[in-house]
């Protein structure tokens, strides 16, 4: 089946043609859709009476209090072309601007026309004026927009007493009684304008009440689950943690205990910056404010996708275990790699909250491509949603059927698909499934050319001559990376290995060096932490180093970063995920030498008004070297840099008395010329603070949530006058896939290779998996885990270059169930990665 969710409005405008009525017909649109929202809750008023109003007064009017003129057709018409209304949550969202103006349609001819025409028909006897009184109020209170009213009403009354003439052959005729009458009416018109007025500002109140009680709801509710994660790591790691004795100077912890600790740790780190990113939805979601278009990248849907799947905190195993992903039809999307791993991680939370209730709950993710859009099918056996509820799913703070919810998670990613210039859809059957449609447009292949070609020419001027070192024990993989590299006219030398690199380190300098980390000799932390050694030997600034690996990067990078790497990659990347790494690695900090003497020279004013977040920061600052000062507010500091010189100010944003972007102010617009030029960099705990902090004219700005290296790292660069460059983000071009076992043709075209080459490249493959069956055999007959886990660790990196999905579904099995201690089942998976393997061959 072909979803490509369709764009309504853009349906809807294909009736006008012409390219000038066009525009009108889109404000017009945009406007009706608008206004009927606010009409929403009137209809669904109105729609307890409006079948019974009427024909009740015909029965009052014609047989109780017989007047001289009543009208059967006129009373029940009212009535009965009221009940298109009364399904009004059912219509699709193309025919919200068209209900709308059916809503005024309909309040125009039961209000003004048929009451008007009947009070000119009984003569404006005083029931039917006290009548048309009541009428003007209701009416007025009806419609929130005065414009629209006021045509609606005059469009009533015109149209009451042109079919009055037409019916009776009398005109209207104004007489003392009737002016007299109409003495009254503009108080009733004013009466309905205060009433609307009235109820306007209740409604905002209630609102706004809404909202505020939403949001502190949405903050409590959404961070329980990143709050919870970090208990869960901290009490992880002090079950690890061995007795502590005052006496004992040391203690010894075992390999396997302290990964346990990098692994929480990691864990940890990544629940605090999804806990912020959630912060920053709610606010984005409150405020309205725009995606920024900036932050957008050229990426691949499969490896995004799964990169989400990976760093997603699930509650057990058995819940990962639940999700699958398909990504034989793999495309390249422009996105904001952020919004869209936020946009996963909220249809994951919502599939997996009702696995209690709903045990045999599986999560399928697919990928497909179309001809107008590509899309990623989100599909879950869970509950489903009732019919009458799916056109509301997607609205702010709609959260029925979900205890504890809070219903700003679709409302925003229905935000962030629009702002990716796609959107997501939703069909769903009651106790089957639920499945979410997000459809992305096809990247123009012009567009990503003329990316790629400015990503490689930006890039040229700083790689351009130097010498690079690739250490990697697959050769295809090797092979992969120097291929990437050709454009950039770099010297390429390649080590098969840990113990190898340290030679070819030790023979010569480099200008960068990616590192793989799980080899056979010498892993890469070892050979990174060996590689420094001897720098610090010898004095050396250090060589940049980038980790690669297939594991989860949110896990190995800190691992990583400890052994002396500076960025980390994931297997398999595109050449512009590489290039783009490697200039960050490469601009990443200054010498070793040059910022142990800036750092011993520099004086920093530290501003903070919380004091706990001083002394955590102060301590950072102080265990790297530098001299710290401390303010307790905006005002102090002012008084303080006028006291003394200092290097570089630190200070929060928002603070009492003088916040952060006024002080910024004050010192770009101050006479004293080192002020006046003093590096500034700005801390929050808001994402959405920086543009307002760089227009402030501060030189950096920084989560309060970063790693103390980052905050280092720009205050070395700040202080030392290097330049921070916004660095690009893509992936390659996506021209097709197959649905074989291997997928050369979109590796091809997913990493920038003719297919020639990549065709070499899985010849190799194949090549050096041939013993792979018999090794992990083996190792299963020893009981050897390590070995099975080393191995399909290898494997699973090197088959997703080549879209080999069932020889990386088997090898991941493999490798999971090995780290998660479970055993039982090995000797199944190894069979199914065998004939994985066998497929392949043949």
């Amino acid at each position: 089946m072909k979803n490509n969710a369709p764009d309504h409005h853009a349906t809807t405008l294909r009736f006008f043609g012409n390219a000038t009525i066009r525009p009108v017909m889109s404000t017009v649109l945009d406007f009706l859709r608008k206004d009927y929202e606010k009409n929403k809750m009137t209809i669904d008023l109105v729609r307890y009476i409006a079948l019974w109003g009427h024909p009740l007064y015909y029965v009052i009017c014609a047989v109780l209090l017989p007047q001289p003129y009543e009208s059967f057709e006129l009373r029940f018409g009212s009535a009965i072309s009221f009940i298109p209304l009364l399904f009004y949550k059912r219509y699709p969202d193309a025919a919200t601007p068209w209900l709308n103006i059916y809503w005024y349609i309909w309040l125009t001819f039961t209000f003004p026309f048929i009451f008007t025409y009947l009070t000119l028909m009984n003569d404006l006897s005083g029931l039917w004026l006290v009548a048309e009184t009541v009428m003007l109020i209701t009416f007025i209170g009806f419609i929130p927009n005065h414009f629209v009213m006021t045509i609606l009403l005059a469009t009533g009354l015109a149209a009451a007493n042109s079919t009055y003439t037409s019916t009776t052959g009398n005109h209207f005729v104004i007489t003392a009684e009737i002016i007299e009458y109409f003495v009254s009416i503009p108080i009733a018109i004013l009466l309905g304008f205060v009433l609307n007025y009235s109820a306007k500002k209740g409604a905002m109140a209630h609102e706004r009440n809404h909202m505020l009680q939403s949001l502190a709801a949405s903050i409590a509710h959404e961070m329980r689950n990143p709050l919870g994660q970090i208990r869960q790591c901290l009490n992880s790691i002090q079950s690890i943690l061995p007795p502590f004795h005052p006496d004992t100077t040391s203690v010894t912890l075992g390999t396997s205990s302290i990964n346990d600790i990098y692994h929480r740790v990691a864990h940890g780190q990544m629940a605090v910056k999804r806990g912020v990113q959630v912060i920053d939805m709610i606010l984005g979601e409150i405020r309205k404010s725009p995606v920024d278009l900036n932050s957008f990248s050229y990426l691949s849907a499969a490896s995004i996708t799964r990169k989400a799947l990976d760093e997603y905190g699930y509650e057990s195993a058995q819940e990962r275990e639940r999700v699958s992903l398909h990504t034989q039809e793999n495309f390249i999307f422009h996105i904001s790699e952020t919004l869209f791993i936020f946009v996963i991680f909220n249809l994951l939370k919502n599939a997996l909250y009702y696995l209690g209730s709903h045990a045999n709950t599986e999560i399928t993710i697919r990928l497909k491509k179309g001809d107008t859009c590509n899309s990623i099918l989100f599909r879950d056996t869970g509950p489903g949603i009732a019919k009458e509820d799916l056109p509301y799913i997607f609205d702010s703070f709609n959260s029925k059927g979900k205890k504890g919810g809070t219903g700003v998670g679709l409302s925003y990613c229905k935000r962030i698909m629009q702002a990716f210039g796609g959107d997501i859809t939703c069909r769903s059957e009651k106790e089957r499934y639920t499945e979410f449609t997000l459809s992305f447009p096809v990247v123009d292949s012009g567009n990503l050319e003329r990316f790629n070609a400015e990503v490689i020419s930006n890039a040229l001027p700083d790689f351009e001559g130097k010498n690079i070192l690739i250490v990697d024990d697959e050769q295809s993989y090797r092979t992969l990376l120097t291929r990437h590299l050709q454009p950039l006219n770099v010297t390429i030398d390649t080590a098969q290995g840990g113990l190898e690199a340290l030679e070819k380190t030790r023979m010569c300098r480099y200008a960068l060096i990616i590192m793989d980390l799980n080899m056979p000799d010498l892993n890469g932390y070892k050979t990174a932490e060996l590689i420094r050694q001897d720098e610090n030997r010898q004095n050396l600034d250090g060589t940049p180093i980038i980790a690669c690996s297939a594991e989860p990067a949110y896990i190995a990078k800190t691992m990583a970063q400890k052994s002396g790497m500076q960025a980390m990659l994931t297997k398999p990347c595109s050449r512009f995920e590489l290039v783009n790494t490697m200039r960050s690695a490469l601009h990443s900090g200054i010498s070793r030498e040059k910022t142990k003497q800036i750092f011993s020279k520099a004086r920093i004013l530290l501003i903070e008004d919380s004091a706990l977040n001083r002394d955590l920061m102060a301590m950072t600052l102080k265990d790297a070297g530098l001299h710290v000062k401390i303010a307790v507010n905006g005002h102090d500091g002012w008084q303080q840099l006028h006291k003394e010189e200092f290097d570089l100010v630190i200070t929060d944003i928002h603070m009492p008395e003088i916040d952060g972007l006024e002080l910024t102010r004050r010192l770009r617009n101050s006479n004293n010329d080192h002020l006046r030029e003093l590096p500034i960099i700005g801390l929050s705990g808001s994402a959405e603070e920086e543009k307002a902090a760089k227009k402030a004219g501060m030189n950096e700005f920084k989560l309060k949530t970063d790693s103390p290296e980052s905050l280092l790292n720009a205050i070395g660069k700040s202080l030392s006058n290097s330049a921070n460059e916004t660095l690009h983000t893509s992936m390659e071009k996506d021209r097709g896939t197959t649905s074989s076992a291997v997928n050369l043709q979109a590796s091809a075209d997913t990493f920038g290779l003719p297919l020639h080459e990549i065709e070499k490249l899985f010849h190799t493959f194949l090549a050096e998996s041939y013993a792979v069956p018999g090794i992990m055999q083996q190792a299963l007959t020893q009981n050897d885990v390590d070995i099975l886990q080393s191995e399909a660790h290898k494997l699973k990196g090197s088959a997703s270059l080549f879209g080999a999905n069932a020889i990386v579904a088997a090898a991941e099995t493999i490798e999971r169930n090995c780290l998660n201690g479970k055993t039982d089942n090995l000797q199944q998976e190894v069979a199914t990665l065998k004939s994985a393997l066998l497929e392949l061959t043949q």
